[in-house]
């Protein structure tokens, strides 16, 4: 099936289905929910769930990982703000497991300037209408309508053209672009009760239009209420 062609009954079937998943950590329903995406849509060549936690939350080895992809830059600390790849499925094997990412696995929020520098997280954080204020005060990221259950979508309806207002691509990695015929890249976004945020993100061959993209962000809502228990256990990555 294509995502163009989803009418709401289906969107509504996958919608029980993610309402369902069973696991006993975040990362595996994380995991299944990409799966999930993948098997439906055809067009899909790459899901992925990331969630925005502090660093000290997460395994030794993100920790590493974050600390030596901002290269040990003084400004990243144990609260620091860190958006965390849990559960990816893609078309190639090494899109299948999160330990295998090379630049995705852990990506501290260092701060406002910081963001605006990474073309497509800026785009990603300000279609989530998250306040990058936060990131130099310590506040909480997510605003008062997500806390509140609001949900919101990313949208990048030309994966190959789409810049920014300083010329930059919007989807840096252009060669996966090209290479996999990536046309559209969209995402939802939601919180759960305690302000952690999590985030999906979509890579399709389908040129589509914001409509059909809004048929999609509810499954957030049904992603979290699955998820719910595991987040206030505190069970967020799979022992290894």
């Amino acid at each position: 099936m294509l995502l163009e062609e989803a009418d709401w009954p289906q969107i509504e079937q996958l919608r029980e289905r993610v309402g369902q998943i069973d696991a006993d950590s975040l990362q595996k329903a994380s995991q299944a929910f990409c799966s999930l995406f993948t098997a439906q849509f055809s067009s899909v060549v790459l899901a992925r769930v990331f969630v925005v936690v502090p660093l000290a939350s997460l395994p030794a080895d993100d920790q590493a990982f974050a600390r030596k992809f901002v290269h040990g830059d003084e400004r990243l600390t144990d609260s620091t703000p860190v958006l965390s790849l849990l559960g990816t499925r893609g078309s190639e094997a090494e899109w299948n497991d999160r330990a295998s990412s090379r630049a995705h696995l852990a990506i501290p929020l260092l701060d406002s300037s910081y963001v605006q520098d990474t073309p497509m997280i800026a785009k990603l954080l300000a279609d989530l209408e998250v306040d990058l204020k936060g990131l130099d005060d310590g506040r909480l990221v997510v605003t008062r309508p997500m806390l509140g259950g609001r949900n919101a979508s990313f949208f990048v309806g030309d994966a190959p053209g789409a810049v920014d207002a300083r010329n930059r691509a919007i989807i840096p990695a252009q060669e996966f672009v090209r290479r996999l015929g990536v046309s559209t890249v969209f995402g939802m976004g939601g919180a759960y009760v305690d302000g952690m945020m999590v985030i999906a993100i979509i890579f399709s061959q389908e040129a589509l239009t914001r409509l059909t993209v809004d048929r999609f962000p509810s499954l957030i809502s049904n992603f979290k209420m699955s998820t719910a228990q595991l987040v206030a256990k505190n069970a967020l990555y799979a022992e290894r």
